[in-house]
């Protein structure tokens, strides 16, 4: 507690103060403060004070006086102070004459910068066999760089440059001055000096690759290489693919050498992931069948006996899994790889992937397609705690993101796997809301969202190709659930069963599950799995191909176990025994999958949880004559207009509120064809409004190709009143092209 506190209503401080006054303004005076307990109590005058000032002596030590010392030296401290030091330069004089030799000073003492430096130089040349080189081609740089030169001495010292370097540009690439000498030759150099540099360089590529210097060399390399002398390049990185991936500088430049490669070659780089087999022999393995290489992950595992595919996850989840860690996740090639090797193992090797990465990493991998179908398989099996970092990354990308043909896939991955709701709204919704949700259904990725939303995975709306990248949840369920029964055959404990969350999707008005803390569920999930976890609960009827009819097999499950059983097989028989009654325990797993069913979800978003459908009903409302004319906006106001897949819309804003925006929607069409549209308050970006001045008057909606085919929809689809409906019902109410 502060001092000043201490005796707080006592007047303490007020006190202190004063005594402070008196204390440095003693006397009488105009300047002085009156002490505490009055001027008497002080007896201030000049006497007194005087007498303070005197500092009484005290005793003499018995030293001091057997050296005749007295009270009154005191007076003479000038003569001690010089009296002691004529003695020390007397003791310094009697020092040097006795040893001289070791009383004198070093020999750089006596030397200036400049001779020091030198000194120094000369001793860093003993140690370093380049140095001398690496000075003298710098000195050249240093003047080469200058920008008013004429070309005939910048060709001379260029010339000198590569004198001087020749045969030495591997070594002298790893040093951070030498490194810009060799890139400024590949600059100003000759065609011949180049090419001399690159045969120089290019034995020792998978060594620069990883020199924080080097590799600007090895990338200036790669865009300096023809393409059909790509192959013989490669050749150099041969087994260190791995290696590579794993360094943090190398793995930049393997980016650099994966995307200009040819598909072969490709091919060969991401089999070395798959063991030193394919590391050696490229992509045909020890088959050496070069008229059928693998081209997948899953066609390399067919080649090979059943005792052996497990042993190839094994051998990429020892690989990737650093990789992971690390975060080096930027390279198309890691994408490549980890879709595969995640398409291949289990709901347990997506689950132990996506715990181990980091969630910010997880967004550097989105812009691929290959990349963002291994974020929604890892998404899908991540857990909350791991959701949620993902989003908290996240968070003020989301417009930038959902502009991105692969980052809306992810985007809407994240809004079918995410149970928190309100935490989906802060994050996604809102962010979407703000850039403005008719701006986002006129772009031709992020429309996606919105219309995967309202009508969950359309194949009218997203090409299947792309559609390949969302992970269907009720098939990651059904996975997740095979799984556990197969586990639990072998007689393993696994987690993740709740019941009670299933009684959420009984409420058809979604009131319910809101209180309901649904993302609560899968916090109790193990945080710390084994490092060594591998499971193989890929389908083993597609591997039936070329296997023995013979294979011996337990509950759909290849006969030799996975890591995972192997650790569950471990733990002592009486406990797995109270596990199994429980249906969990302390080694239990569980796969992190979403609990929340997606109708329930959907209705949350667009409703109080995420206000979506509010916020898009209104933007339709205002802007339908211009989303009618727009080739992306049209479809995402018919959805808006028709409520949704399964009627979430329509629960979330109501039934009159829709039927208020068909008869907006109607209106719009009537003043185009009676020439009364408001142009001032549309958006036309696609050229059929007027021009500048008196240009060529706007086609009317009824009539136009895009905006016919869109009110077609409506009056098709879209039911009109129920005789005898409530507000409250599914029914959307009159059709707008009833009204129309």
């Amino acid at each position: 507690m502060p001092r000043a506190m201490k005796g707080a209503g006592k007047g303490a401080a007020t006190k202190r103060k004063e005594r402070r006054h008196a204390k440095f303004n003693p006397g009488p005076g105009p300047q002085s403060v009156k002490p505490v307990g009055g001027a008497e109590a002080a007896g201030f005058d000049d006497g007194n004070v005087e007498a303070k000032k005197r500092k009484k002596l005290g005793k003499l030590s018995k030293k001091r006086k057997a050296k005749g010392a007295s009270n009154d030296d005191a007076d003479d401290a000038p003569a001690a102070a010089a009296k002691k030091k004529s003695k020390k330069s007397a003791v310094d004089a009697a020092h040097k004459a006795v040893s001289k030799r070791h009383d004198s000073k070093p020999a750089w003492t006596n030397q200036t910068r400049r001779e020091q430096k030198d000194w120094a130089n000369e001793q860093k040349a003993l140690q370093k066999p380049n140095f001398t080189l690496i000075q003298e081609i710098t000195a050249l740089w240093e003047r080469l760089r200058v920008k008013k030169i004429s070309k005939d001495d910048k060709r001379k010292l260029v010339a000198a440059i590569f004198k001087a370097s020749k045969g030495k540009c591997a070594i002298l690439a790893n040093n951070h001055k030498a490194s810009r000498v060799i890139q400024a030759l590949l600059k100003y150099g000759t065609e011949e000096e180049r090419a001399s540099v690159y045969a120089e360089c290019a034995p020792h590529l998978g060594a620069l690759a990883k020199s924080l210097y080097g590799h600007f060399i090895v990338q200036k390399l790669v865009d300096a290489t023809p393409k059909e002398k790509l192959p013989e390049l490669l050749a150099n990185v041969k087994g260190r693919v791995r290696v590579l991936a794993k360094h943090p500088v190398g793995s930049q430049v393997l980016e650099a050498l994966y995307w200009p490669a040819p598909a072969p070659c490709k091919r060969d780089m991401e089999c070395e992931f798959y063991g030193s087999e394919f590391a050696m022999f490229g992509a045909s393995g020890l088959s050496g069948d070069a008229d059928k290489p693998a081209t997948s992950l899953r066609e390399a595992m067919l080649s090979k006996p059943v005792a052996q595919r497990q042993g190839m996850l094994r051998e990429m989840n020892k690989t990737l899994l650093p990789i992971l860690e690390k975060g080096l996740v930027s390279p198309s090639l890691i994408h490549k790889v980890l879709s595969e090797y995640l398409l291949a193992g289990g709901p347990g090797t997506r689950y132990e992937a996506a715990h181990s990465v980091a969630g910010p990493a997880m967004l550097r991998m989105i812009h691929t397609r290959d990349g963002a179908h291994a974020v929604n398989m890892m998404m899908s099996h991540a857990g909350a705690r791991q959701r949620k970092m993902v989003l908290k990354a996240l968070k003020g990308n989301v417009a930038r993101v959902v502009r991105d043909d692969h980052g809306s896939m992810a985007i809407s991955c994240l809004l079918d796997c995410v149970d928190d709701t309100a935490q989906l709204g802060k994050v996604i919704i809102n962010e979407l809301k703000a850039e403005g949700l008719v701006e986002l259904a006129e772009n031709p990725a992020a429309r996606r969202v919105l219309l995967h939303l309202l009508r969950p995975r359309a194949r009218r709306y997203v090409h299947p190709h792309a559609l390949a990248t969302l992970p269907d949840q009720d098939e990651v369920a059904r996975s997740v659930k095979d799984a556990k029964e197969a586990l639990t055959a072998q007689g393993h404990a696994v987690g993740g069963d709740d019941d009670e969350d299933d009684e959420a999707g009984d409420d058809d008005d979604g009131d319910a599950v809101e209180d309901a803390d649904v993302e609560g569920a899968d916090v109790d999930e193990d945080d710390e799995m084994d490092d060594e976890m591998m499971d193989d609960e890929f389908d083993d009827d597609e591997f039936d191909e070329g296997d023995a009819a013979g294979d011996e097999k337990v509950n759909g499950m290849t006969k030799f176990k996975s890591k995972t059983a192997e650790a569950a097989a471990a733990v002592d028989d009486s406990d797995d025994e109270g596990a199994g009654k429980e249906g969990g325990a302390s080694d239990s797993v569980d796969f992190g999958i979403a609990r929340k069913p997606s109708d329930v979800r959907r209705r949350e978003i667009f409703g109080h949880q995420g206000k979506l459908g509010a916020a898009l009903v209104d933007a339709c409302e205002r802007n339908a004559s211009s989303m009618l004319r727009s080739v992306a906006g049209c479809d995402v106001l018919v959805e808006t207009c028709s409520g949704g897949a399964g009627g979430a819309l329509t629960r979330a804003v109501g039934a009159e509120r829709l039927r208020k925006l068909h008869v907006a929607v109607a209106e719009a069409v009537r003043a185009s064809v009676e020439g009364e549209e408001d142009k001032s308050t549309d958006n036309d970006d696609d050229g059929e409004g007027e021009g500048e001045g008196e240009g060529k008057a706007r086609e009317p909606l009824h009539t136009g190709f895009v905006s016919s085919r869109a009110l077609r929809r409506m009056v098709l689809d879209i039911p009109g009143p129920q005789p005898g409906a409530d507000d409250d019902d599914d029914s959307t109410g009159a059709g707008a092209g009833g009204d129309a």
